[in-house]
């Protein structure tokens, strides 16, 4: 299962304080006010990003629910197996920004753990345990739930299963993980236009947890940072040092590169305020360009660069591990986004 460092604990590992010391940026007289950054990523990114995943979880949902009541029909499997991927990828396009509902209220392992642990899902398929939604969610831990469970469950070495081969335990626990998919989702939608998002946007203001803007806006950058740690030296680094297909995230559908690129994609919205090239609101990449404009360009370079950097490696990730020159490639790339991020993005905002 993947882990992630606290924020606290990254916080004191790298000893970087949210605030400094000469610089409160509440939004109150002479301060800066950060307020339109922080609702660009409200209304840009966090809340269509998750209002997407949730409809997309919903849709995915349904196509289980019709696949288990017509098991043998091959195209309500393949919307399934469709279904699936449409959700996966508003998801991993959130990874930049996992703080908040998702850390908060444990959303992330719930929804995104792995490896699978097939010997444990193969002995729930063969038990008497009653498969169903709160089954799921009360009794199965993060390794038997979530995106890859269900993909598990509807591809095979990176194409949809036959229908008929998939059996009754299969399609009840499918749609089971699928209602727990989909309730997470709206959870963590809940949780940003509800009272977390609020405190968010109001951040520096009275009951807020956030005591300044810029402690908010902080919280943007340690999620870029983590998202960039993570697939470098994390979802690329762990199979290709281990030479072990088991540790590739989204192997039986084939989608772990297109995981990967979404990923990088997450900070470039996290970045600019907007998602899939929108930029029309007041992003970070404004605030920066503001104050150095040759950082702004060279980060959006790095994204764009790393982007490139995965896609070319061979597809499928999973039966190209010995591809040490493409893998290192978009290994560097990803780095240099993290490096350009963690000492002159954050060196910018202390000034």
């Amino acid at each position: 299962m993947k882990t992630r460092i606290p924020l606290l604990a990254l916080l004191a590992g790298i000893g970087f304080s949210g605030c400094s010391d000469n610089d409160d940026s509440n939004g109150g007289p002479g301060t800066v006010d950060l307020s339109p950054y922080l609702e660009s990523f409200y209304s840009g990114v966090a809340i269509p990003t998750y209002t997407e995943l949730r409809d997309n979880a919903d849709a995915l949902l349904a196509a289980v629910q019709a696949l288990a009541a017509d098991r043998s029909n091959q195209d309500l499997l393949d919307a399934a197996a469709e279904a699936w991927i449409d959700t996966r990828a508003p998801w991993e396009s959130s990874e930049a920004f996992l703080f908040g509902p998702a850390e908060i209220q444990g959303l992330d392992p719930s929804l995104d753990s792995w490896p699978v642990d097939r010997q444990q899902l193969n002995d729930v398929l063969a038990s008497s345990l009653e498969l169903n939604a709160a089954t799921i969610a009360e009794g199965l831990g993060p390794a038997l739930r979530g995106f890859h469970t269900a993909e598990y469950l509807l591809f095979r070495d990176g194409m949809q299963r036959m229908a008929a081969d998939l059996t009754v335990r299969e399609s009840e626990y499918l749609v089971a993980v699928c209602q727990v998919l989909a309730d997470d989702a709206a959870l963590l939608l809940e949780g940003w236009t509800g009272a977390y998002g609020q405190e968010f946007r109001q951040a520096g203001s009275a009951g807020s947890r956030f005591l300044s803007q810029k402690d908010a806006l902080y919280e943007i950058v340690e999620g870029m940072i983590g998202i960039a740690d993570e697939v470098g030296a994390g979802k690329i680094a762990d199979p290709y040092d281990n030479q072990d297909t088991e540790l590739v995230e989204s192997q039986f559908s084939w989608n772990s590169l297109t995981d990967f690129q979404n990923n990088i994609r997450s900070i470039r919205h996290a970045y600019t305020g907007g998602r899939n090239g929108d930029l029309g609101g007041m992003g970070l990449n404004d605030y920066v360009a503001e104050r150095d404009a040759e950082l702004n360009t060279r980060t959006l370079t790095e994204i764009d660069a790393a982007i490139a950097a995965i896609a070319a490696i061979p597809h499928p990730f999973r039966d190209n591990l010995d591809q040490g020159v493409a893998i290192e490639a978009a290994q560097a790339a990803v780095g240099a986004i993290a490096t350009t991020l963690e000492s002159d993005l954050k060196a910018l905002l202390d000034e």
